[in-house]
């Protein structure tokens, strides 16, 4: 079934949804999207999934962050 609903509606109920159900729908638009392409390996998916909980338990740096690290090793 195809339902005709509006990009920007869709992105306000985006908007709206909770950081974990934004994960979910981030994985499901990557199987769309990629489902052509070649199979991660066991060790990608993990390295991938260990980036992502990094991520959102805020273990991170910026670039700027990381660029202002270098300069002062630098130095």
């Amino acid at each position: 079934m195809k339902v005709d609903i509006p990009f920007p509606s869709l992105l306000e109920a985006i908007s709206s949804l909770e950081t974990a159900e934004k994960h979910q729908l981030w994985q499901l638009l990557e199987a769309e999207l990629f489902a052509d392409e070649e199979e991660d390996s066991p060790e990608d998916i993990a390295e991938i999934q260990a980036a992502h909980n990094d991520y959102a338990a805020g273990d991170y740096i910026t670039f700027d962050e990381y660029h202002l690290q270098r300069v002062s090793k630098l130095r």
